[in-house]
């Protein structure tokens, strides 16, 4: 069987807005509105599909209008859903059943501030994921959004008893609210964690990210423009990221670990595989929208232009 890229970050969709800066507290700005678009693990999940290489969604996708949109979208990828929701289908606290929304708001300088209203993604069950077969080639895709959600220990178990395949960890901007003991088991499962400056300071800072992983286990400790610092245990070093201009952030660190999974599904070592991934997070922040991760084409043009 091919070998996939399996990613079990959940699909939402993005309502997104730009604004001269965020409101205060009980407070109003006016801004300008986007197009729904699928984001969140469609940025991933495609991202990896872009570098020609297999690729599956392990989530729901409703059945609602804005499940609709993630569902044609990401047959347009080319990206298989693998999971049906048991009937009758779980609701969310609100009694929703369709996939669900992020407000994602976009200051000038790029910078962005979520709001996400999680759906029927948020509700994985053993069963469903019991389903999913893994092969040991496969690279499975977790993100700490699910590992918050009501399904995140059902998909903890899942993953933790993932057998020989690949295992890559982006515990996301809502780390701090992960049940402590989901995390360290999914992180010691892990055999990439990958992660921003935000991130690693919440979790202790680079040390303590070490330890919560395998000797073995390689760290990726994402820093912007300033590049990647790769840690393999035994060595640490930065891959360097391309000079943009900074448009819009969204999905910039989706777009790396989807474009990292692929690389590491190609088998391509690290540090190009990180290269790789440095110049798709940069030429998706130079573009404005939440899924617009370049092909593999792309990245090998800026390569062949620039050198990194």
């Amino acid at each position: 069987m091919t070998a996939r890229v399996l990613s079990t970050v959940s699909v939402l969709v993005d309502l997104p807005f730009a604004a001269p800066h965020l409101p205060e507290r009980g407070g109003d700005v006016l801004g300008v509105a986007g197009a729904p678009t699928p984001g969140g693990g469609f940025t991933v999940v495609a991202a990896a599909a872009r570098q020609d290489v297999a690729a599956a969604l392990v989530g729901l996708v409703g059945p609602g209008p804005y499940g609709m949109l993630a569902a044609r979208c990401l047959a347009r990828e080319g990206v298989a859903v693998l999971l049906t929701p048991e009937a009758p289908g779980p609701a969310d606290a609100n009694g929703a059943t369709d996939t669900g929304l992020c407000v994602t708001i976009t200051e000038p300088d790029g910078e962005r501030t979520f709001l996400t209203a999680p759906g029927l993604e948020a509700h994985l069950t053993p069963g469903m994921l019991a389903a999913v077969r893994v092969h040991r080639k496969d690279v499975v895709v977790v993100s700490g959004y699910d590992l918050v959600n009501p399904g995140g220990r059902a998909l903890a178990a899942w993953v933790t008893a993932v057998p020989d395949a690949c295992v890559l960890l982006d515990p996301g901007p809502l780390v701090g609210e992960i049940d402590r003991e989901v995390l360290l088991a999914v992180a010691h499962r892990a055999d990439v964690l990958t992660l921003n400056e935000r991130e690693t300071r919440l979790l202790g800072g680079a040390a303590a990210v070490r330890h919560l992983v395998r000797p073995e286990a390689t760290v990726l400790r994402r820093r912007g423009a300033a590049g990647c610092v790769l840690d393999t245990g035994t060595s640490a070093h930065t891959v360097p990221a391309p000079a943009v201009t900074t448009v819009d952030s969204t999905g910039a660190g989706d777009a790396h670990t989807g474009v990292l999974a692929a690389e590491v599904l190609r088998g391509t070592p690290l540090p190009e595989a990180v290269r790789r991934a440095n110049v798709a997070g940069a030429l998706t922040a130079s573009r404005r929208g939440p899924a617009t991760a370049p092909t593999r084409g792309e990245i090998d043009a800026h390569l062949a232009r620039h050198g990194g």
